[in-house]
């Protein structure tokens, strides 16, 4: 992986640095020595590296800190009722905090109502993502990658 992103950016930097790569926690921990490594790869390439799906699997707070990464997605499952039920709101917080305390970011994966981003906003979640804030859409071709708008020339 690591090889072909070096030959996908061109190892430039200025790219790698704007990457986030996310591994799902289940993966993560199926072989934790060489995710470790792949972790460290990847920060070394300049990117930043997410746990996704943060709370469904079983990392030990050990294995988190080992793994190195910027960030934890926290599974939506436990977001999608956390305004209706407190042991999940109990859970997310715990989640949040722990991540706070090793330095690492949180996102609040699956927002789906006004009531609960603002209920992450006071946990202190760092990013949220979820309908809430929009559907997932296409790029639209005739826009280039870069968010330019082509000129009247072109």
């Amino acid at each position: 992986m690591a090889c072909g992103l070096e030959a996908f950016t061109g190892k430039e930097r200025a790219l790698t640095e704007r990457l986030t790569i996310e591994i799902t926690e289940t993966a993560a921990i199926a072989d934790l020595a060489e995710t470790v490594k792949f972790v460290s790869t990847l920060k070394a390439l300049g990117c930043r590296v997410a746990l996704d799906d943060f709370g469904a699997g079983y990392t030990s707070f050990r294995s988190l800190r080992l793994l190195g990464v910027d960030m934890v997605k926290i599974d939506g499952s436990f977001i999608e009722n956390l305004a209706t039920h407190a042991e999940d709101e109990m859970f997310v917080r715990m989640l949040i905090d722990l991540a706070r305390n090793f330095g690492i970011t949180t996102v609040g994966e699956w927002v789906g109502d006004e009531k609960t981003a603002k209920l992450l906003e006071r946990a202190g979640v760092a990013y949220m993502q979820g309908y809430f804030f929009g559907a997932p859409e296409l790029a639209k071709e005739d826009v280039p990658a870069t968010g330019e708008a082509k000129s009247a020339g072109s």
